[in-house]
C-alpha cells in the first residue's frame, strides 16, 4: 500500500510539474506573441507614417500628422491663405465638419482655379467578426479646374504623377473608373498598408457635374485619439 501511495504521489507530482510547465510555456509564447505584434505594428505604424508624410509635405500647407489636431484647426483658421467656410463642431447628434478655400496656394502641377479643403468626420464600421462602430476624420484636398475640356487632360496627369511617385510607399492599391460611351471620365485609386483596417489614402480624378469643371483629389483617412492624428488600425 505504501508503495502504490508513492507511486500515485510521484504520479501527481510528475503530472503537476507537467501542467506548470505547459502553463509556464503557454505564458511564453502569449508574450513572445504579443512582441511580435507590437514590432509588426510598429513596423506598419512607421512605415504608414513615412507615407503619409511624403504626401502632407509634397500637397498640405498645414496637416494633423506634425501637430495636435485642435491646433491644426487653429493654424487653418488663423491662416491668412485660408477661408473657412463651413465650421460644424462635433455635438452629441451630429459630427465635425470644415470647408474652405485657400487663395494663393496651389500645389499642383497644372492650374486650379480653386484649392479647396475639407476635413469631415463620419461613421465606420470595422469589417471584423464584432463589427466594431466607429468615427473616422477625412482630410480632403481638391484642386478644382476651370471650365474647359482641355483640363481633363491636366488632372489625368497628376493623378498618374501622384501613383508613379508614392504607390511604391504602399503595399497594395486597387483601381475604379467610371466611363461613358466608352470614355473614361473619372479615376479612382485606394491606397493599402498590410493589416490596416482601412486605405488611408484615396487620389481620384473627375468632372464635377453641372460645373464644367474638373478636379484631382486626395483624401487621407485618419482616426483621431486624444486630440492626436493616427492611423485608422
Amino acid at each position: 500500500m505504501l508503495n502504490g501511495s508513492k507511486v500515485f504521489s510521484d504520479y501527481c507530482m510528475k503530472k503537476g510539474l507537467f501542467c506548470t510547465v505547459l502553463i509556464f510555456t503557454c505564458c511564453v509564447c502569449r508574450a513572445q506573441e504579443q512582441q511580435l505584434n507590437e514590432l509588426i505594428n510598429g513596423k506598419i505604424h512607421t512605415e504608414a507614417s513615412k507615407a503619409l508624410i511624403k504626401i502632407t509635405k509634397n500637397y498640405f500647407r498645414s496637416h494633423p500628422l506634425n501637430q495636435r489636431f485642435s491646433s491644426f484647426i487653429i493654424s487653418l483658421q488663423k491662416d491668412p491663405l485660408f477661408t473657412v467656410e463651413t465650421y460644424e463642431r462635433r455635438t452629441d447628434s451630429t459630427f465635425f465638419y470644415l470647408n474652405g478655400t485657400y487663395k494663393n496656394f496651389n500645389p499642383f502641377r497644372y492650374p486650379a482655379k480653386e484649392a479647396r479643403l475639407i476635413i469631415a468626420e463620419e461613421h465606420f464600421m470595422y469589417g471584423d467578426s464584432l463589427q466594431q462602430a466607429d468615427t473616422i476624420i477625412n482630410l480632403q484636398l481638391m484642386g478644382i479646374t476651370d471650365t474647359g475640356a482641355n483640363y481633363q487632360e491636366e488632372v489625368q496627369k497628376e493623378f498618374r504623377r501622384f501613383h508613379r511617385n508614392h504607390h511604391a510607399d504602399f503595399w497594395n492599391f486597387t483601381n475604379n473608373s467610371s466611363s461613358k460611351k466608352g470614355v473614361i471620365t473619372a479615376e479612382v485609386h485606394n491606397y493599402f498598408i498590410y493589416l490596416l483596417a482601412v486605405a488611408p489614402v484615396t487620389i481620384a480624378w473627375g468632372f464635377l457635374p453641372g460645373t464644367g469643371q474638373y478636379t484631382f483629389t486626395i483624401t487621407i483617412r485618419l482616426k483621431i485619439k486624444e486630440n492626436e492624428a493616427d492611423l485608422v488600425m
